[in-house]
């Protein structure tokens, strides 16, 4: 997690005047151009559960680089609709994430539960996985961010690095009882068929219906 915030307010188009800051809280959302929003920087390592909404480092991602940006994300939906680039004239530009051209992926780790695509680049899917196992040293809610991991890393095919991680999250308390069944089915896909029907029968026990 992080450090009581430190007291120095700017503007969202000054963000990148600080490159120390992963996580800035915006504290003043009353005007109509983003830009000009009031944010706070914190010592926050992973985005936090509070209901608020951050601007966070992140990457612009393509097959063989990354370049550095920010986007906002809502929380605790953890829902992220603006991206803040710096343009190559030097001019800070504030657009919605749905006409960006390549995946936008925060650079920090999540502390609240969401949708884990918000961390699946597809150009190059290891600059998220890595961005979750950093966050996965830091984080209390190992749960979180593991179930993210194991999601990605299931969609990649490695299946015995997203049994690891949902087991993770299993040892700590699951967001619910779909992750004993992704564990089933993870079993499954390497022929462990007794670890297979274990976890569906856990799955059953705990409420699951396929």
């Amino acid at each position: 997690m992080g450090k009581a915030k430190r007291q120095t307010t700017m503007k969202l188009k000054d963000i990148f005047s600080d490159n120390k800051t992963r996580v800035f809280l915006v504290t003043d959302q009353d005007d109509e151009d983003e830009l000009n929003w009031t944010i706070e920087p914190t010592q926050f390592d992973l985005l936090p559960e509070e209901e608020n909404i951050y601007y966070v480092k992140a990457y612009q991602v393509s097959t063989d680089s990354t370049s550095d940006c920010y986007v906002g994300i809502m929380t605790p939906e953890r829902i992220a609709e603006t991206v803040v680039k710096r343009e190559p004239s030097g001019q800070i530009v504030a657009e919605s994430i749905y006409d960006q051209e390549q995946t936008i992926i925060p650079a920090v780790a999540s502390d609240c539960f969401g949708d884990y695509e918000l961390f699946y680049s597809k150009e190059n899917p290891q600059i998220g996985i890595d961005v979750l196992k950093d966050g996965l040293e830091k984080t209390t809610n190992k749960n979180v961010v593991a179930e993210d991991l194991g999601y990605i890393l299931r969609d990649e095919e490695r299946i015995e690095e997203a049994i690891e991680a949902f087991k993770i999250s299993e040892q700590v308390g699951p967001s619910s009882e779909y992750i004993y069944l992704e564990l089933s089915r993870l079993y499954r896909d390497i022929g462990q068929t007794d670890n297979e029907l274990k976890y569906k029968q856990i799955f059953k026990e705990n409420g699951g219906i396929e």
